[in-house]
C-alpha cells in the first residue's frame, strides 16, 4: 500500500515538473516568434512612410506652383518584377517624368531604393484587374489635387518623357479626357467584350492617360466596377467604367497607333535595328519585355537627344556667326563667346568643313 501510494506521488511530481517545462518552452517559443516578426516590421521602414514621402513630393508643392506636378504615373508589377523590370523603368525613362511615378504591386511589396505601393489586400495574380482599379483609387484618394493628369502603365513601357510632357501640355486636363490606343478587341473576341458597338477601351499596354477631371469622376464608383466585370480583360473594365461614370469613350484618333504604340512581335519587339520611323515618332514603345532591353533602347533615344542638342549648338553658332560678320563684329571681339571663334566655326575660305558644311555633324 505503502509502495503504491509512493510510485503515485512519483508520477504526479514527474507530471507536474513536465506541465512546467512544457510552458517554459512554449513561452520561449512564443517570444521568439513574437521577435521575428518585430525584426520583420523593423526591416519595412517604407511602411511608416506617407503617400506624399514614397513619391518624394512635398507637402507645400502644388499644380499652380510647381513644373513637377503634372502628371503621375502609375506602374503596375508585381514582386517578382520589382528587381528587373521596375529597376529598368526608374533608372531609365522613370526618373524623368514630368511629375512623379510609383510602381503598384501587391500587399507587402518593398523597395528600399524605388518608389513602390503595396496595395492592400491585392495580389499579383493574372489579369490584375483589382490591382488596376486599386491603382487609380489609391492616386484619386491620395494625389487627386496634386497632378493635372494621371497614366495607368505596365512595367514593360517606355516612354519619352520630353514628347509626354509636350503632348499633356497642350490639352485642357480640367475637362474629362480620357486618351489612349482605341480598341473593341480582336476578331476573335468580338461580342464577347459585353460592349455596345459604340463602345471602346483605351488597350493598356502602350499607356492610358486620363485627366484629374476624369479620375475625379470614376473613383469613388470602382467598387461598384470591381463588383460587375463582365470579361477577364482590365483594360477593357476600365473603360467600361470610365464611360459608364465620366461619361467618355476612348480617344477614337487615328495618331494614337503611332503615338501609343503597341508592337504584336510580342517578346522579339524592339530586339532588332532601333533606327526607325516607329521608334523615332512614338512617345511610348510596348513591350519591353527584357530589362536589358529597355536600358538599350533608352540609350538610344539619348543619343537621338545629343544629336538633336548638337544640331540646335551649330544652327545658334552659325546664326551668331553671320550676325557678327553683318554687324562687323571682328573674330578677335571680346564680346564673341570663346565657342564661336573662328577655330570653332571656320569660315568658307578656310577649308570644306565651313560654318555652313552640314558634313560638320558628320552626316551627309
Amino acid at each position: 500500500m505503502l509502495q503504491h501510494t509512493m510510485t503515485k506521488r512519483k508520477t504526479l511530481i514527474i507530471a507536474c515538473f513536465g506541465i512546467a517545462l512544457g510552458l517554459c518552452i512554449g513561452t520561449v517559443l512564443k517570444n521568439y516568434r513574437a521577435l521575428e516578426i518585430v525584426k520583420r516590421c523593423s526591416m519595412r521602414p517604407t511602411n511608416l512612410k506617407t503617400p506624399n514621402e514614397i513619391i518624394g513630393l512635398n507637402d507645400e508643392d502644388t499644380i499652380q506652383n510647381s513644373q513637377r506636378n503634372l502628371v503621375f504615373v502609375g506602374v503596375m508589377t508585381a514582386k517578382n518584377f520589382i528587381e528587373g523590370r521596375a529597376r529598368a523603368v526608374y533608372d531609365t525613362w522613370g526618373k524623368e517624368v514630368p511629375g512623379r511615378i510609383a510602381f503598384f504591386s501587391s500587399e507587402g511589396s518593398y523597395s528600399e531604393e524605388l518608389p513602390v505601393v503595396g496595395l492592400k489586400n491585392v495580389d499579383d495574380r493574372y489579369p490584375p484587374q483589382k490591382k488596376s482599379f486599386m491603382m487609380l483609387y489609391y492616386m484619386y484618394e491620395h494625389y487627386i489635387d496634386r497632378f493635372e493628369w494621371f497614366i495607368r502603365a505596365d512595367d514593360d513601357v517606355y516612354m519619352e518623357p520630353d514628347k509626354l510632357e509636350r503632348f499633356l501640355r497642350s490639352i485642357d486636363s480640367s475637362k474629362p479626357q480620357f486618351i489612349g490606343q482605341a480598341g473593341k478587341g480582336n476578331s476573335e473576341e468580338f461580342g464577347l467584350l459585353s460592349l455596345e458597338f459604340d463602345e471602346n477601351f483605351c488597350m493598356g499596354g502602350p499607356g492610358v492617360i486620363l485627366s484629374s477631371e476624369t479620375l475625379r469622376r470614376v473613383a469613388p464608383h470602382i467598387p461598384t466596377c470591381l463588383k460587375n466585370l463582365y470579361s477577364t480583360h482590365e483594360d477593357v473594365e476600365v473603360g467600361r467604367c470610365v464611360q459608364k461614370f465620366a461619361g467618355i469613350p476612348c480617344t477614337w484618333n487615328y495618331e494614337m497607333q503611332y503615338i501609343l504604340r503597341h508592337n504584336s512581335s510580342g517578346r522579339n519587339a524592339y530586339t532588332g535595328k532601333l533606327k526607325r520611323k516607329e521608334i523615332h515618332n512614338a512617345i511610348t514603345l510596348h513591350p519591353i519585355k527584357q530589362a536589358p532591353l529597355m536600358y538599350r533602347l533608352h540609350s538610344y533615344i539619348q543619343g537621338l537627344k545629343a544629336e538633336e542638342l548638337r544640331q540646335e549648338s551649330l544652327l545658334l553658332h552659325r546664326d551668331i556667326k553671320r550676325m557678327a560678320k553683318y554687324l562687323e563684329v571682328p573674330d578677335e571681339s571680346t564680346y564673341m563667346l570663346p565657342s564661336v571663334s573662328p577655330a570653332a566655326v571656320p569660315d568658307a575660305d578656310s577649308g570644306k568643313r565651313h560654318f555652313e558644311d552640314h558634313n560638320i555633324l558628320g552626316k551627309q
